[in-house]
């Protein structure tokens, strides 16, 4: 008898079996293929377990290899998974919820969207779920994260600093210019310390024209220390950038930050 034949029985009483796989699902609310192995020791059993349970109700397919748990009370009925423990999971946990889903998750944005974004430095292809499209969005490495719970449970998820900047940087993931200068609004609070951090990890020469604008512009609402707009306007270079990423005309200059910004700006943010 080999070795793991001696051990093989008393190896099995370590094991669960369906019931554990759906505990296990609920207290996560997602459980993957490999989690359900673990629980029972014996592929076979996991994958039959997994049919089972996504037969009766209580498990809902969400990826290969993920599977989404439904509460007993919920089975038999449309039941939505929270998208934020969603794709943190798809995901890995490689990377943080980032730009409007970090607003979102910050209690900042004006508006829920049906897309979510991710930044990892793991590609992974867009998909759609329960008409959410879930959009990962590529980056050389990560920082700038912090943890949010969603039902008692950590989310990796971009701090206010950086969702602060990343909102600068592309817009166009954060709901456009109007959008996200309202949401920063209820940034009412941010470490300039991080800021001078993040900008200098950036290291984009631009980005400090297009933050310094922007604190300037929400200063009434949003506590911004002098010291602070004294260094970024010392990192102001001769050549203007556009807050507008890709757009070229139409602009008006402010000197001060050396930044073309859309001539309607005003107007633009009284209609958020």
């Amino acid at each position: 008898m080999n070795k793991n034949e001696r051990t093989g029985p008393r190896d099995r009483k370590e094991c669960g079996g369906q019931k554990d796989i759906y505990l296990t699902a609920l207290r996560d609310q997602f459980i993957t293929a490999n989690e359900a192995l673990g629980i029972t020791c014996l592929e076979s059993t996991a994958r039959m377990a997994l049919w089972r349970l996504s037969a009766k109700g209580n498990l809902v397919r969400v990826r290969e290899g993920l599977y989404g748990a439904v509460p007993p009370e919920h089975v038999g009925s449309e039941y939505e998974f929270d998208r934020y423990l969603l794709f943190d999971r798809v995901m890995d946990r490689t990377g943080a919820l980032a730009f409007h889903s970090a607003l979102e998750l910050h209690g900042a944005a004006n508006s829920r969207y049906t897309t979510v974004y991710y930044l990892s430095t793991k590609r992974y292809r867009p998909f759609e779920f329960q008409g959410v499209l879930f959009r990962s969005v590529i980056t050389s490495k990560v920082f700038g994260t912090t943890l949010l719970y969603q039902d008692d449970i950590p989310v990796n998820v971009t701090d206010r600093e950086r969702t602060f900047l990343d909102c600068i940087r592309r817009p166009d993931l954060c709901g456009g210019v109007e959008e996200y200068l309202k949401s920063l609004e209820a940034f009412s609070v941010m470490d300039p310390k991080k800021i001078v951090d993040y900008l200098e990890r950036f290291d984009e020469k631009g980005l400090y024209h297009k933050a310094g604008f922007v604190l300037s512009y929400l200063k009434d609402r949003v506590r911004v220390p002098d010291d602070l707009l004294v260094s970024l306007r010392a990192k102001v270079g001769p050549h203007p950038c556009y807050l507008v990423p890709g757009k070229k005309t139409g602009g008006r200059l402010v000197k001060e930050w050396n930044v073309l910004v859309p001539r309607n700006l005003e107007e633009m943010m009284r209609f958020v």
